[in-house]
């Protein structure tokens, strides 16, 4: 086959006067890669049968490829290096590998999972450690307040040295000490007040009475006394009584202050001198101290007799302060003027004579 013409000659190539400009990345690979020609590989033939026809003859292409291979050089673009960069490449792998990414966040978990039992470690034991701290603080507390107990009790490192007794005026100071004097030497906590009772027994002047304890070594006694409000005519001279009926003692007259009683004031266990004795009681020490005599012959009925004469028909014993404070007032009003009787048994409505 006879070829057109001009295809047997090489085309010129352009001289680098004339060439077109390339981009840099052009001129790498043209310099960089060598030309060379394709291979084409050869199409297997297979033999035509027996009582086949003859197949038509195929021009042979080797002539045609390589005049195609020097027109257009091929590039072996395998001699270039196209590893990407290291930190494009780990982006890269993480982005397109999710097992490795799922590794990533599981080692993440465990990390974070350990780090929360440490902290939960150490929170658990620091309230452990509190926990045991408040105990002990409290067994120590327990066990200093039972020495401190056994201490007071148990030894005389806080015993009874002194004994101090105050309040006592008729009665003697001295023989009350002497009373208490068996609970020298004796722990302050083991001193019982029913022993101090009957220690004080003997002196029926005592109507009430306190005890203290200073430590580390005083006993203090504080005593009230009774008071002596009427007295009785007796065999021996006047005896002294109580608004209780207790015998305070004796004397030969009656003391300022405790009325002479007559009549039903005689019995000690009538509801006359249960009333005339409350009302002196009640009244104050001043004014009984005017008081030189007392009668009654019911509970309704008590009248006294001051030292000025003035006959006072008091009445029962309720309300006696109250009548106290008018009797005051109208002996105050009345003390330039001739008076006899007083009666102050309605307080509302008081009369004189």
């Amino acid at each position: 086959m006879k070829r057109p013409g001009g295809f047997d000659r090489t085309p010129d190539r352009p001289s680098p006067e004339t060439e077109p400009p390339r981009s840099s990345a052009q001129r790498d690979v043209s310099e960089a890669a060598p030309t060379q020609i394709s291979r084409m590989s050869r199409v297997p033939v297979r033999e035509p049968a027996p009582d086949a026809e003859p197949a038509a003859p195929v021009a042979d292409p080797t002539p045609d490829a390589a005049r195609f291979s020097d027109e257009h050089p091929t590039v072996d673009l395998g001699s270039i290096d196209e590893r990407p960069r290291p930190g494009i490449e780990r982006f890269r792998g993480r982005a397109q590998d999710p097992v490795r990414e799922a590794e990533r966040r599981l080692a993440a978990a465990a990390r974070e999972r350990k780090r929360q039992a440490r902290r939960e470690r150490r929170r658990f034991s620091a309230e452990a450690r509190g926990r045991r701290r408040r105990w002990i603080i409290v067994l120590a507390a327990v066990g200093a307040l039972v020495l401190f107990v056994a201490a007071v009790v148990f030894t005389p490192l806080m015993a009874v040295r002194e004994v101090e007794v105050s309040g006592v005026e008729s009665v003697n100071a001295g023989d009350v000490k002497r009373a208490l004097e068996r609970f020298e030497g004796r722990p302050l906590a083991l001193i019982d007040d029913a022993e101090v009772h009957r220690a004080l027994e003997p002196f029926p002047v005592i109507q009430r009475y306190a005890v203290e304890r200073v430590p580390p070594h005083t006993l203090v006694v504080r005593i009230e006394e009774r008071v002596p409000v009427i007295s009785v005519a007796g065999a021996e001279g006047v005896e002294l009584y109580d608004a209780a009926g207790v015998l305070l003692g004796a004397a030969d007259t009656a003391p300022a202050g405790v009325p002479l009683g007559s009549g039903a004031l005689t019995d000690l266990s009538s509801a006359a001198f249960r009333s005339a004795s409350r009302a002196l009681r009640d009244m104050p020490s001043d004014l009984r101290g005017q008081i030189i005599a007392a009668s009654a012959t019911s509970a309704q009925d008590v009248q006294f007799t001051l030292a000025s004469g003035i006959t006072v028909v008091w009445g029962d014993a309720d309300d006696s302060r109250r009548k106290a404070v008018v009797l005051q007032a109208m002996l105050s009003s009345l003390a330039d003027q001739s008076v006899e009787r007083i009666d102050v048994s309605a307080t509302e409505a008081p009369v004189f004579e």
